[in-house]
């Protein structure tokens, strides 16, 4: 039988085998050792081994680049300074009126020239006179209404209202955008209002903030007659129309304009006259109620669009109140020229 003796060597060789009848030599080479590193140690002066100084981990700060690929840029909004003005359109909106305390009339007289008008008419709305309208005009309207069927808006109104302590002026801005309709001029529109900045000092926007692109094409409400919707009240030659507007001795103001046409302003019976207790002082100044002469008729804006332009925040409970009015004045105006 046959007998196996496995052994190594001490050295690297190669494998060998011894064969033999009885016996079989395997040789398997010894495993080499990983060689040691040896360090020398730093010694100080003294002999003693120095202790390693600890390393200090430094930070890396990470920065991320600004730059943006071209196609992902997004384009800086240019950011224009709105006008804060006070009647000025802001945010689309407009104030219909422009409010201040009230003076004493002399103040105000000064105030109306100082800002380049002309006072053409002083009514009184109450009987008591505490509340008082002034019809105001300038170069500058007389030209901007002295189109077909723009006459309409060849004055401002003010308020004067001695009870609340108010004074109320139509804005410009806002009457000349419902009564120039296509012919609404806005640097001559903010030339007028700037002149009333100047002339009265104190003027806030009044809480009627009226969106400035619906002016033109105001109603009361769908339905209700807007400022194309005019009335004709008689027919003839303009002077024989005047005349007889005249003869009724009830205008209140009369307006040449360069087109050849009139605006008179026309008071109103003191019964009917009283719808304005209900629709409030403020905006009182709506009277005189203004009639057109132009190219042989006289025409007026129909009551139901024109009270309810110079109110434009009136509730349908307050017109409600005031239903039977329109046809009233209607019938009023008629009578001018019978």
């Amino acid at each position: 039988m046959k007998k196996i003796i496995v052994c190594s060597l001490t050295t690297m060789s190669l494998l060998a085998l011894t064969l033999s009848a009885q016996e079989v030599h395997i040789i398997i080479p010894k495993i080499p050792e990983v060689p040691k590193v040896v360090v020398e140690k730093e010694k100080d002066v003294t002999g003693e081994v120095k202790k390693a100084a600890p390393v200090a981990l430094q930070k890396q700060e990470v920065s991320f680049s600004h730059k943006v690929a071209p196609h992902l840029q997004k384009k800086a909004k240019v950011q224009t300074k709105k006008s804060t003005a006070v009647g000025d359109v802001v945010n689309g909106r407009v104030a219909a009126y422009l409010e201040m305390p009230a003076m004493d009339k002399a103040a105000l007289k000064k105030a109306i020239h100082d800002a380049g008008f002309n006072i053409k008419a002083i009514m009184k709305v109450d009987e008591k006179g505490d509340v008082l309208s002034y019809v105001i005009t300038n170069p500058t309207l007389i030209k901007l209404a002295s189109k077909p069927n723009r006459g309409f808006g060849a004055t401002l109104r003010i308020t004067l209202d001695k009870k609340d302590y108010l004074i109320s002026i139509t804005n410009p801005k806002y009457l000349l955008k419902a009564f120039l309709q296509d012919d609404y001029d806005p640097k001559a529109a903010n030339e007028l209002l700037a002149s009333l900045r100047d002339g009265f000092k104190e003027l806030k926007n009044s809480s009627e903030m009226i969106k400035f692109s619906a002016v033109s094409n105001f109603v009361f409400m769908k339905g209700m007659p807007g400022y194309g919707n005019m009335e004709t009240l008689a027919k003839a030659d303009n002077t024989r129309l005047l005349n007889k507007a005249r003869a009724s001795k009830r205008i209140i103001f009369e307006q040449k304009l360069q087109n050849g046409a009139t605006l008179i302003g026309v008071s109103l019976s003191k019964e009917t006259s009283k719808f304005i207790q209900k629709t409030g002082f403020s905006h009182a100044a709506l009277l005189p109620y203004p009639v057109l002469i132009e190219n042989g008729e006289a025409k007026t804006l129909d009551p139901k669009y024109y009270i309810a332009v110079m109110y434009p925040k009136l509730k349908m409970s307050q017109f409600m109140q005031i239903a039977a009015i329109p046809d009233v004045i209607d019938k009023e105006l008629d009578l001018l020229f019978r």
